[in-house]
C-alpha cells in the first residue's frame, strides 16, 4: 500500500523545530539580529516519518473494526425486531378470528360516552353505543344489490370502443307487479354486467331484491339479453363517386326518412308528437335532438331518455325490415315495395310543408285524469295483446308492422329531489290497480272507458227495479241480461214497427263490448239457454193504472212512436219546404216531440232527450235545440218583455231512473251508479248569469215570467239599457 503524504501535525523533533521555527519569526519583527544556529531548520529523517505513518495506520485499523462491530450489531438487532413483526403479524392473521376486536386493539376509551368494541347489536342497555366497522355498515336504503366496481383499465379500453346504443323496452308483467321502463345500452359495453344492472334497476324501481321478486328480476334480465341479440345495426357506407363527372346524386340515393311517431306518458303527462327522421344520416343523434326537445317544452329528464329511446326503436324497426329484404346498404335505392310505401318519398321537391299538415307536426303535451289514466292503460294493454297475437298468427319471415308504433309508458321512481318523479309508492303506477278498490275513481259500472249497461241506452231502460238489478253479474247471469233486456224491449215495442232502429244496433254493440273488462276477453263458458222465465216487477200503483187503462203503456219519451195511441201530437210552426230535414226513423222523430204519457212527466222534462253517458277525458256531447213549444213561448214573452235577454237551452243532466227526478253531479266527481242522462229543456237569463229556469206548468214559461218580473232581474235590466224597461201593465196581466 503506498504511503499517503499527512496532513497531520507532526511529533517529536519535528515538532520542536516548527516551534522554533516560530518563535524565531516572531521575535524578528522587532528588527534585532538574529544568529546563525536559529535559523537553521531541523530536518525529518525517513526512520521517524515511517514510523509516523504506522502509528497512523495502526490506529485507522482500530477505529474501522469498532464501527465494523457496532454496525453488525446494529443490523442483528434491527432483524431481531422485523423477526419479532413478522411473527406478531403471523399470529394476528392466524389468530384474528378467535379473538374479539377489544383484545386486539383494546377497550378504547370507555368514558365520556364512549362504549365497548365487542357488543352484540342485540343488546340495547346497558351499551347502547356500539362501533361499526366500515365493512359492516349498510349501503344508503338497504340495497341489497352488489356495488358497482371497475378498474381504470378496463375504463380505458372501453372508452377506446365505438359506442352502440340498443333501444331496450322492459316490460314485466308479473302478478301484482306492472315494471315499465325503457333505455339505451351500449352493444360493445364490457364494465357493466347486464345482471348488475338488472339488480339495480329494480332496486332503484322499488323493488327488493327478495326470493318473491326474484322472477321479477329474472325476466328483465331475459328481456334485455333477447332485445341485445336481436339488434341490427345499421350500415353506413362512404364511397367515392364513380363517375366523376356525374354528382353522386345521379345514381345512388342515400336518404331514407321516416315518420317518427312519439307517445310518451310519464307520469299523469304524455306528449304526442311526430315528425321525419334520416336513418341513414350519421350525424343524426336521437340523444342530442332529444335533449333539445325536452329543453325548448321544459320536461323532465323521463321524457329526455324516452324520446331517444323511441326514435332508436323505430329506426331499429326499419332498419330490421331492411335486413330481411337482404338490403346492400351501399347507397342503391330500396326495392321492396312495402318499404318503399314505409317510407317517406325522396328527394323533397319542397322543404316547406303545406299549412294545412303544420298543426299535425306539432308537439301536443297534455295531463290526465286519474280515470283518464286507467282508461290509458286499458287501451294500451289491448294493443300489446293484439300486436302478440298478429306476430304469433304469422307462418314464416315477414315484414314487421311498419304502421305498429309501440306507446311508451313508464314506471315512476320515488324521489322528493327528481322532477318529474312520484312522491310515493301509490303513485308509480308499479301495483296494480284493484278492481274495485276505493282508490280506483272510476264510476261503477263503467268498464274500460265504455259505455255502461245502465248507460248504453235510454230507450230500452227497465222501468221496474227488479230488472234494473239484473245489469250486475258475472258471465253465467249473462244469459239472463239478455233475456231481461229483450223481454223489456218487447214490451216496450209492442204496437210499433219491427224494423231495428238506429238505437237497437247501438245497444246491442255496446254490449258486445262490454264483454271486455279489466283489459281482458272473456268468453262465455256455458251454453245460453235459448228460453228463460223472466219475472217482472212492477209497483201497485203502476198495475193499477195498466188494469184500468191498458192502453197507456208507461214508456219512456224517447221510445213512443207516432203510431203509439197513447201519444198526442203538438202543432207546432210550420217549417218550409226549403229546410225540411232528412228522413229518419220513427223513433228519431218522436224523441223531438212532448208526449203526454199514461204516467205525467216530472215538472220541466216535458220535452226532454235522451243522451249517452259521458267519456272520460272529453267534453259533454254537443246538446240538440229546444223543443218547438219552448221556442215559441220564449218568443211570446220576448214579444212582452222587449228588452229582456234569455234563450231556451238543452242542459245535460243525470236523472234517476226510478224517482226521474235530475240527480245532482258535483264538478270532477263520478256519477251515482245506475244513472241516465237526459237532455233537459232549461231557460238561460243572460242578464243573470250562473242560473238556469225550468220552464212551466207543463208546456209554458209562466214560471220564468216570475223571475222576468222579479225586482232584481228588473234592475239589472234597467242598468244595461240606462232606462226604465218595465212593460206596461196591461201587456203583463195579458
Amino acid at each position: 500500500m503506498a504511503a499517503q503524504p499527512s496532513t497531520s501535525t507532526p511529533t517529536g523533533a519535528g515538532a520542536t523545530a516548527s516551534s522554533s521555527a516560530s518563535t524565531s519569526a516572531n521575535n524578528n519583527h522587532d528588527g534585532t539580529p538574529q544568529s546563525a544556529s536559529a535559523k537553521a531548520l531541523p530536518v525529518r529523517d525517513k526512520d521517524s516519518f515511517n514510523k509516523m505513518q504506522v502509528e497512523r495506520y495502526v490506529a485507522r485499523d482500530w477505529q474501522h473494526s469498532i464501527a465494523m462491530k457496532d454496525a453488525q450489531a446494529k443490523f442483528e438487532k434491527d432483524m431481531e425486531q422485523m423477526r419479532d413483526k413478522i411473527d406478531d403479524y403471523s399470529i394476528l392473521k392466524n389468530q384474528r378470528m378467535f379473538f374479539p376486536p377489544s383484545k386486539l386493539y383494546g377497550e378504547g376509551y370507555r368514558g365520556y360516552g364512549n362504549g365497548y368494541t365487542d357488543i352484540d347489536p342485540r343488546m340495547r342497555a346497558p351499551f347502547p353505543a356500539q362501533v361499526i366497522y366500515p365493512s359492516q355498515k349498510p349501503r344508503p336504503g338497504k340495497r341489497q344489490s352488489h356495488p358497482l366496481r371497475w378498474k381504470k383499465k378496463d375504463l380505458k379500453k372501453q372508452a377506446e370502443m365505438h359506442e352502440e346504443l340498443v333501444p331496450i323496452r322492459i316490460d314485466v308483467d308479473w302478478e301484482k307487479i306492472k315494471l315499465r321502463d325503457t333505455f339505451t345500452w351500449n352493444l360493445h359495453d364490457r364494465v357493466i354486467p347486464a345482471e348488475l344492472f338488472a339488480q339495480h334497476l329494480v332496486e332503484d324501481i322499488g323493488i327488493p331484491l327478495d326470493q318473491a321478486n326474484k322472477p321479477v328480476l329474472d325476466q328483465v334480465i331475459h328481456q334485455m339479453r333477447d332485445q341485445l341479440n336481436d339488434f341490427y345495426p345499421l350500415v353506413f357506407s362512404e364511397e367515392d363517386a364513380l363517375d366523376p363527372e356525374l354528382p353522386y346524386s345521379a345514381y345512388k340515393n342515400d336518404e331514407m326518412r321516416i315518420l317518427i311517431k312519439l307517445n310518451v306518458t310519464v307520469g299523469q303527462h304524455t306528449l304526442v308528437d311526430q315528425f321525419e327522421w334520416d336513418i341513414n344520416n350519421p350525424l343524426n343523434s336521437p340523444e342530442d335532438f332529444a335533449a333539445t326537445m325536452a329543453r325548448d317544452l321544459s320536461l323532465s329528464g323521463e321524457f329526455t331518455t324516452a324520446i331517444a329511446h323511441s326514435i332508436r326503436e323505430q329506426c331499429q324497426l326499419f332498419t330490421r325490415s331492411l335486413y330481411s329484404v337482404g338490403h346492400p346498404f351501399d347507397g342503391r335505392p330500396v326495392e321492396d315495395p312495402d318499404l318503399i310505401n314505409a317510407f317517406l318519398p325522396s328527394p323533397l321537391t319542397s322543404v316547406f310543408r303545406p299549412q294545412q299538415q303544420a298543426k299535425d307536426y306539432a308537439p301536443y303535451l297534455y295531463e290526465l285524469s286519474d280515470a283518464d289514466l286507467d282508461r290509458n292503460e286499458v287501451i294500451f294493454s289491448r294493443e300489446q295483446r293484439r300486436q302478440k297475437r298478429s306476430i304469433n298468427r304469422r307462418g314464416g319471415p315477414q315484414l314487421p308492422d311498419l304502421k305498429e308504433r309501440q306507446r311508451t309508458i313508464r314506471t315512476l321512481l320515488v324521489s322528493s329531489v327528481l322532477p318529474g318523479a312520484a312522491p310515493n309508492m301509490e303513485e308509480t303506477t308499479l301495483y296494480k290497480r284493484v278492481a274495485g278498490a276505493p282508490t280506483t275513481r272510476k264510476r261503477p259500472g263503467a268498464r274500460d272507458g265504455e259505455i255502461s249497461d245502465s248507460d248504453s241506452s235510454d230507450d230500452s231502460g227497465p222501468d221496474s227495479p227488479g230488472v234494473s238489478q239484473l245489469g250486475g253479474g258475472t258471465a253465467r247471469t249473462r244469459g239472463l241480461r239478455g233475456a231481461a233486456s229483450a223481454a223489456q224491449q218487447r214490451i216496450t215495442n209492442l204496437g210499433r214497427s219491427e224494423t231495428p232502429e238506429a238505437s237497437v244496433i247501438h245497444h246491442h254493440e255496446t254490449r258486445r263490448n262490454l264483454n271486455r273488462f279489466g283489459g281482458r276477453e272473456t268468453r262465455d263458458e256455458t251454453e245460453e239457454p235459448s228460453q228463460l222465465i223472466v219475472t217482472l216487477k212492477v209497483s201497485k200503483d203502476k198495475l193499477r193504472r195498466l188494469l184500468q187503462n191498458p192502453r197507456a203503456r208507461v214508456t219512456p219519451s224517447g221510445s213512443q212512436t207516432p203510431s203509439t195511441p197513447a201519444h198526442t201530437r203538438i202543432p207546432s210552426v210550420a217549417a218550409p219546404a226549403s229546410s225540411m230535414p232528412p228522413p229518419s226513423t220513427p223513433a228519431s222523430n218522436s224523441q223531438a216531440l212532448p208526449a203526454k204519457l199514461g204516467t205525467p212527466l216530472p215538472q220541466g222534462q216535458i220535452g226532454r232527450q235522451p243522451a249517452p253517458p259521458p267519456v272520460a277525458g272529453q267534453p259533454p256531447p254537443p246538446a240538440p235545440p229546444p223543443p218547438e213549444w219552448l221556442k215559441d213561448c220564449l218568443q211570446q214573452l220576448k214579444n212582452t218583455y222587449t228588452y229582456d235577454n234569455f234563450e231556451g237551452m238543452m242542459k245535460y243532466s243525470a236523472v234517476n231512473p226510478t224517482t226521474e227526478m235530475p240527480v245532482p253531479v258535483p264538478a270532477g266527481s263520478q256519477p251515482p251508479e245506475g244513472v241516465r242522462w237526459m237532455f233537459l229543456p232549461r231557460i238561460r237569463c243572460l242578464d243573470c248569469p250562473g242560473k238556469l229556469y225550468t220552464p212551466g206548468p207543463e208546456m209554458t214559461a209562466g214560471n220564468f215570467e216570475v223571475h222576468l218580473r222579479n225586482k232584481q232581474h228588473r234592475q239589472k235590466v234597467d242598468a244595461r239599457e240606462g232606462k226604465d224597461t218595465a212593460p206596461p201593465a196591461s201587456t203583463a196581466t195579458s
